[in-house]
């Protein structure tokens, strides 16, 4: 085959770092990529076969002009990007190439989190250091897609404006040589180090090959919060006599009422789902975990083992309650259709034992799933991943996704509400509907983006918000009982049921983005997150109600800018 030869141009300074993953497109012959500079001895990065694009980090050694070269008919160049590590916390990654797999569409979400290319999943390592949020997450560089995972990382000072940072955690070599090795860097926590900078984080490493224990727990520390440093098993096997099934994992780290760290995992037994409780008296977290006992079990809608469960303490009127979150991979909700449902549970707990005292869904939507909280400085706050493994296993090809927007976790009037944090208000643009009229009449949407603010007088009032979009039927109805998102698709495909339990309403907030929409009902005592699949936005909307009980009816565009 001709040489078909691909250059990238780059200004470097010295101590620049770029990372690149790349392979060659014949398993049998070993390849390259050229780095050249003027006047300078050329340097040839090499890949020999492997089944995904192998990673290699190279330093510049001085200043000056590179090109990147590769023959794109022998080499498979994935993603290719740089930073310079002094100032990659202020102005993150410059992407330089990505292949048309692990490439994300500009059309997608405006204002919801999403990565810089490839896939994502979970929400990880979610922590404040400072005054920086760290966010790490469930990442497969390659393609849109689940693949071995590597841990993504972005930070933020608000939640909603992210700068992306390089790759934190990545599969062992020979996980990406071989498909059939299943695994990766799995979901986990970070807590910041005392100087406020660096991180310790705790994961799972995963290989289905290693038995009988196919998770272990493991922690790393990150001096500068940018790269980790080698990991360390903490935890190897699954407590004795438990009956435990092989799934083990995701470990969340939290300092406890007594003082002590502790870490739950996810796992299943004879019994249902069981979230797990360890304690350690090590105040870096880096040793001497015991297993206390299973905390909680979960027998409900026949489902696998429970999955990033996370727990934390309330605070304002729920202080002294804690609540425990968990995802129920495999559930299904009979009566509903809907799938791999969250669980919030507040209760009491006194660092061993955890005891319920209201159990609820954290959303209706069900597309809130693996929800990560921390303790900000302004309370308890968290967020999920916005879609649903139902509807990554009934499609085809890309499946792009997002992160919910953050929210709060109050406890209000007996019940948990998880409304968006105040930061949200600085998404607001201009103003597309302040009235009933216009509500009732119908507003356009020029690109995508709203967020609506409905009120009525008194509770109860039925209502209709219908969103017109060119390739979904997309709707919000109460009745004055039930509040319910209707989601349909082209193909005709059967949805799930998204409705709550008999309520009444007096207000309701809704995110509209591409991609996603999100409600929060009553300041969030009720919320339905939908991925949308589709790259195409709402063009309008328009509302049916009792335009005489609305004390409230705004909507804005919303935007990062």
């Amino acid at each position: 085959m001709k040489p078909v030869s691909t250059e990238l141009n780059i200004d470097f300074h010295a101590g620049d770092v770029l990372h690149l993953w790349f392979r060659p497109r014949d398993a049998q012959h070993e390849n390259g990529v050229r780095i050249h500079r003027d006047g300078a001895q050329p340097v040839t990065l090499r890949s020999g076969a492997s089944d995904d694009p192998v990673f290699h980090a190279w330093t510049a050694p001085a200043d000056g002009r590179y090109r990147l070269a590769w023959d794109a008919a022998d080499c498979e160049m994935s993603v290719a990007y740089a930073y310079r590590p002094d100032t990659v916390r202020e102005r993150g990654i410059e992407v330089l190439w990505t292949s048309e797999a692990a490439r994300l569409s500009p059309a997608g979400p405006r204002f919801h989190f999403c990565p810089p290319f490839g896939w994502m999943n979970d929400p990880n390592g979610l922590c404040q250091a400072g005054d920086t949020v760290h966010l790490f997450y469930q990442h497969y560089p390659h393609r849109q897609r689940w693949g071995s995972m590597h841990w993504g990382h972005t930070i933020s000072t608000d939640m909603l404006r992210w700068t992306h940072l390089p790759v934190f955690l990545f599969p062992d070599d020979g996980r990406v040589r071989r498909h059939e090795l299943v695994g990766g860097a799995f979901s986990g926590t970070a807590l910041p180090l005392a100087d406020g900078r660096g991180l310790r984080v705790f994961y799972t490493d995963r290989a289905d090959e290693r038995l009988p224990e196919w998770e272990w727990q493991m922690t790393a520390v990150s001096a500068d919060g940018v790269v980790a440093g080698a990991a360390t098993p903490i935890i190897d096997a699954r407590p004795q006599g438990r009956q435990l099934q092989p799934d083990f994992r995701d470990p969340y780290v939290f300092k406890g009422p007594d003082g002590e760290l502790k870490l739950l995992l996810g796992s299943r037994d004879e019994a249902g789902s069981a979230v797990l409780l360890y304690t350690t008296a090590d105040p870096t977290g880096a040793s001497g975990w015991r297993f206390v006992d299973v905390i909680h079990r979960d027998a409900s809608f026949g489902s696998g083992p429970a999955e990033c469960p996370c727990m934390i303490a309330l605070d304002g009127a729920g202080q002294g309650l804690w609540v425990l979150i968990y995802g129920l991979l495999k559930s299904r909700d009979p009566a509903t259709g809907r799938r791999n449902l969250t669980t919030a549970l507040v209760g009491r707990f006194d660092g061993h034992r955890f005891e319920p005292v209201v159990a609820q869904e954290l959303d209706i939507g069900t597309d809130c799933y693996a929800f990560q909280a921390y303790p900000s400085p302004h309370g308890p706050r968290g967020l999920a991943w916005a879609a649903n493994w139902r509807d990554v296993h009934r499609t085809e090809g890309n499946f792009p996704t997002a992160m919910t927007l953050p929210r709060a976790l109050v406890w209000r009037d007996g019940a948990l509400a998880t409304p968006p944090i105040p930061e949200t208000r600085t998404l607001r643009q201009a103003v597309l509907a302040d009235e009933a009229g216009a509500f009732a009449d119908g507003f356009a949407l020029d690109d995508g983006t709203a967020e609506l603010q409905l009120r009525w007088q008194r509770p109860g009032v039925p209502f209709r918000l219908d969103f017109e979009h060119p390739e979904l039927t997309l709707a919000l109805s109460y009745d004055g009982s039930e509040l319910r998102l209707h989601y349909a698709t082209p193909d005709g495909a059967e949805h799930p049921r998204y409705g709550t339990a008999p309520v009444s309403l007096s207000s309701v907030q809704v995110f509209v983005d591409v991609g996603v929409i999100e409600v929060y009902a009553d300041d969030g005592r009720w919320c339905i997150t939908k991925r949308l699949a589709s790259e195409q936005g709402v063009r309008s909307i328009r509302l049916a109600t009792d335009a005489a009980a609305l004390a409230e009816a705004r909507a804005w565009r919303v935007g990062l800018d």
